[in-house]
């Protein structure tokens, strides 16, 4: 499969966070930061439009896509004079809760520095008093957008094209987040030179640890079933850094396959397969038994049953593809060095 993302595709931000980022959100509490004074009207019903211009230095461009809080827009730095990309609260979302979810994100995704990682550059405000957050745009594809054009790759090729994502996530785990909604939607292929650089975006419905992100009630289903580990599913425990080892095995999975190891063609049956069945071995993995023992592994249901963290998981896959003739990952960066620094 090509592994070629479009150049002039923008896509959803990513992010990491320069260190005056981090000093200024390491002291900043959600409700700190939502005491800044809003207009009289309903932020809800603001309608940011092309050409707008936020905290007197960002020109709204375009709209690139909306979620279920957030939307995201390519803007102008126009000290700078660079495009960026904004993530803004919905127009029809209630505020305090978006802002506060927003602002979690950002504090989340600030703690993560790693190539594959997203970047943040900026938190600022409106003048209606609603945070947003300043990332870089990605030019590329999402991965969910490549799988649906191009379908399955080689496994090889796989475990290079994500490898990177698990670094990534391996930091993330390091700095106490843990993004809970891995999936080829939240991993932006973007063209650096030559090379591919996958990208992890989106940490909206992460927790560190000191708090979940999500305020909503700990039995609430959050985020993406087909994705989702079984303790995820269940609610009532906190998900950790095996609950992302789970979703990235997923993913792994469906890049050499074609499909997901888990999921009828309703949410209900997704949720059931989760909790009850065993995942089927892909005819294309046949050829590879340890590349199935550790995905397998990884799929455990119980999460004691998985690799420990996301970097016993990588040494794993690092080990096979450097066992099957492989050097480097889809980034060019060196399989021993990175991950068996003391082989």
């Amino acid at each position: 499969m090509p592994l070629d993302p479009a150049s002039d595709a923008p896509a959803s931000p990513a992010s990491v966070s320069p260190v005056t980022l981090r000093a200024g959100l390491a002291g900043m509490s959600p409700a700190a930061a939502l005491s800044v004074p809003a207009a009289d009207a309903p932020a809800a019903l603001r309608r940011y439009a092309p050409g707008d211009v936020l905290a007197g230095r960002y020109r709204l461009t375009a709209m690139l896509g909306e979620g279920s809080m957030g939307a995201v827009w390519k803007a102008r730095n126009l000290a700078l004079n660079l495009d960026v990309a904004l993530k803004l609260i919905r127009r029809d979302c209630a505020v305090p809760e978006a802002a506060s979810r927003l602002l979690k994100e950002a504090q989340a995704t600030a703690q993560v520095s790693h190539r594959a990682a997203v970047r943040v550059f900026d938190l600022s405000f409106t003048a209606e008093g609603e945070p947003f957050v300043v990332m870089e745009l990605l030019q590329g594809r999402s991965l969910a957008q490549v799988l649906a054009e191009s379908g399955a790759m080689a496994p090889i090729s796989g475990v290079q094209l994500l490898l990177p994502v698990i670094g990534a996530l391996s930091a993330a785990h390091d700095a106490g987040v843990v993004h809970r909604d891995v999936k080829p939607a939240n991993i932006v292929l973007v063209r650096d030179g030559r090379r591919i650089v996958p990208k992890l975006i989106d940490f909206g419905i992460a927790f560190t640890a000191t708090r979940a992100l999500d305020d909503g009630p700990r039995e609430a289903l959050v985020g993406s079933p087909a994705y989702m580990a079984p303790e995820q599913v269940r609610g009532g425990r906190e998900s950790d850094a095996r609950s992302d080892v789970w979703s990235v095995c997923v993913v792994l999975y469906e890049l050499v396959s074609g499909r997901r190891p888990f999921g009828g063609p309703a949410s209900l049956s997704i949720v059931h397969d989760v909790l009850r069945l065993d995942p089927q071995r892909p005819e294309v993995l046949e050829p590879h038994p340890r590349l199935w023992e550790i995905l397998e592994r990884g799929l455990a249901k119980a999460p004691d049953g998985r690799f420990p963290t996301m970097a016993a998981l990588g040494r794993a896959l690092a080990q096979w593809a450097i066992a099957s003739g492989v050097a480097h990952d889809v980034t060019g960066a060196s399989l021993v060095d990175y991950w068996l620094p003391s082989s």
